[in-house]
């Protein structure tokens, strides 16, 4: 029974000490994640140098770029926060890249007709927007955002105003209906926002 108290005693003041130290570095972590949000919470993620390499953080900075017209930035920061574990934050975050894809299209589509007498004109930027649309509803297909701006793509798209588009049984893909031109889509419950 001596033997036994003999090491009770410091195997009780080691398990304090691991108990002590995970305290200390949760606690640390649990101060940075709380300065980040400040950060976010105030507008100022752009004051992090770098931007850490949490998705979250990420995803932070991207809106905070995207809200300052830094596109190219913020395309980078939405690439970068897609690559999580967390399905909804990926879905998010590939909604924001589709968001930021259809501004700059929308974008150059008006310069380009400014500039010019050409009809339509369409550019990448609208199909990069769409597969981000895409993207974004296979990891979360009820993203209600996410269907509206794809379909509202489909349909101001310079191109595609021309033809009409149906929805067939896939859930993502828009196809072509040649019958008169005219816009139109199968109604269901994940038609548009709710």
């Amino acid at each position: 029974m001596a033997g036994l108290k003999r090491w009770i005693n410091p195997a009780v003041w080691l398990l304090l000490a691991v108990t002590l130290a995970a305290a200390a570095y949760f606690a640390a972590s649990l101060w940075q994640v709380h300065s980040i949000n400040v950060l976010i919470r105030d507008g100022g993620i752009e004051k992090l140098s770098p931007v850490p390499r949490d998705p979250i953080a990420r995803y932070a900075a991207g809106w905070q770029a995207e809200r300052t017209q830094h596109h190219l930035e913020a395309i980078t920061l939405y690439t970068d926060a897609q690559a999580t574990t967390d399905p909804a934050l990926a879905a998010q975050a590939w909604f924001a890249l589709g968001n930021v894809y259809f501004k700059i299209g929308i974008v150059e589509s008006r310069a380009y007709e400014a500039t010019t007498s050409a009809p339509t004109w369409e550019n990448a930027q609208f199909d990069l927007a769409r597969d981000a649309y895409r993207s974004a509803l296979r990891i979360e297909p009820d993203l209600a955002g996410a269907r509206y701006n794809l379909e509202l793509l489909e349909r101001l798209s310079p191109l595609r105003h021309l033809a009409g588009w149906r929805r067939n049984t896939d859930p993502i893909m828009l196809h072509v209906d040649k019958h008169n031109g005219w816009t139109s889509m199968q109604d269901d419950r994940k038609r548009g926002l709710p």
